[in-house]
């Protein structure tokens, strides 16, 4: 969810039986042989882009963990950079150390790609909207309580797990989303990863308290 859309909607706990998430996840997993069946197990009148777009594997999704790899060198790229007395691009290179750093280390540290594009492709990705669609609709099969809302602070206390895997450069994270969420058949996603590796409007479902929390 982007930062501007965060800043026009409410932040919401509703209670939730835990009990009932990984059985809806895999029911409503279990309709989606096709866009249409998907389509009309969830109600719809026919199916939205969403759904069209985000239902086959996705082609590029191998590009993630090239974005990842090359987030992690600019970083390290960076360190040394700056650990040489050169704190940006603006700064004067002088001597031969200088004019080394302006010919070949900073064309290369800025030719990669940066944490912004990799972000960038996360939000793209048009399987990841949808799974996050699904991520969403869950709450209407496992709420059981009138929702209250609640303190933004309450939500900051959790972390995004797609936004810690590109903070943190964890590409072992990456290369489990590449394989089981975008480049699998999506009837064949894990209902239990789902539930906890992705985040829409549903900000996350806290299990062991029996309670989900929410933007709306």
């Amino acid at each position: 969810m982007c930062v501007a859309m965060l800043l026009t909607l409410t932040p919401h706990r509703v209670s939730i039986n835990p009990n009932l998430l990984a059985g809806s996840a895999e029911e409503l997993l279990s309709h989606a042989a096709s866009p249409q069946s998907l389509a009309e197990f969830l109600n719809w009148s026919s199916p939205p882009e969403i759904l069209t777009a985000g239902f086959a594997p996705q082609k590029d999704a191998k590009k993630l963990l090239l974005l990842m790899r090359e987030n992690k060198l600019r970083k390290q790229l960076k360190a040394k950079r700056v650990a040489k007395g050169y704190a940006d691009f603006i700064q004067p290179r002088k001597g031969f150390k200088g004019w080394w750093q302006k010919k070949f280390n900073d064309p290369k540290e800025l030719q990669l790609a940066c944490g912004y594009q990799v972000l960038d492709f996360l939000r793209e990705s048009p399987r990841l909207q949808l799974l996050a669609a699904l991520h969403d609709t869950l709450l209407a099969y496992v709420s059981g309580a009138e929702p209250r809302r609640v303190e933004l602070s309450e939500i900051y206390t959790n972390i995004n797990p797609l936004a810690s895997m590109v903070a943190n450069d964890d590409l072992a994270a990456a290369d489990r989303l590449v394989v089981k969420a975008l480049s699998a058949p999506l009837s064949k996603v894990s209902p239990a990863f789902i539930i906890e590796n992705l985040h829409g409007h549903v900000f996350d479902y806290d299990q062991k308290r029996s309670f989900a929390h929410y933007f709306a």
